[in-house]
């Protein structure tokens, strides 16, 4: 009985492994679309000015107070490198094919909003990391689990080695938009 126990274990870390490596997993790294003249993308204003891998398309939108968007408050980050949120709906939740916006600015201390623009109201989910050297890439140990302080909408506590549902963090999103927190968690 035992021994079935520890197979199953055994077998479920395996899977989770197997998951988590996946090229579509939303946390993982990310490339950088080039211009098709140039081969290269010219860094953002900001991305000059703190020195950091920063492109037009990873700024984030302004704050409208009722405005149909999600606005993001995020806690437990310290000055350097990159906050990175990204947008989900539930269709693909976590993979790289069901990202519907992805938001990079650079991280300051304390709490930090950041605001994601919404096409229409409805269910979606806010995944984000503070990528601390400014690499683009999320850290993770031998085991997958995150090196660098991660979070997700509406707070899950994860206690096993899986991945979050789409229900565990999914938010309703009215037409005048919602605020939300994110407590970001360093393993």
């Amino acid at each position: 009985m035992k021994s079935n126990t520890y197979l199953r274990k055994l077998t479920n870390a395996f899977v989770m492994m197997a998951v988590m490596s996946a090229p579509g997993f939303a946390l993982a790294q990310d490339k950088t679309d080039g211009d098709a003249e140039t081969g290269q993308e010219t860094r953002s204003e900001i991305g000059i000015r703190t020195g950091l891998e920063l492109y037009p398309r990873d700024k984030d939108d302004a704050c409208v107070p009722g405005a149909l968007q999600i606005r993001v408050n995020v806690h437990n980050i310290s000055q350097g490198g990159i906050l990175k949120l990204e947008l989900f709906g539930e269709n693909n939740f976590l993979k790289k094919e069901g990202k519907l916006r992805r938001i990079r600015v650079p991280a300051a201390n304390g709490p930090q909003t950041v605001c994601i623009n919404l096409p229409m109201p409805g269910e979606y989910a806010v995944v984000g990391y503070h990528d601390k050297n400014g690499d683009r890439r999320l850290k993770k140990a031998w085991n997958f689990k995150p090196k660098e302080p991660y979070g997700l909408s509406r707070n899950p506590e994860i206690k096993s080695l899986r991945l979050p549902k789409f229900s565990e963090t999914s938010l309703s999103v009215p037409m005048e938009g919602i605020d939300i927190d994110i407590h970001l968690v360093d393993l």
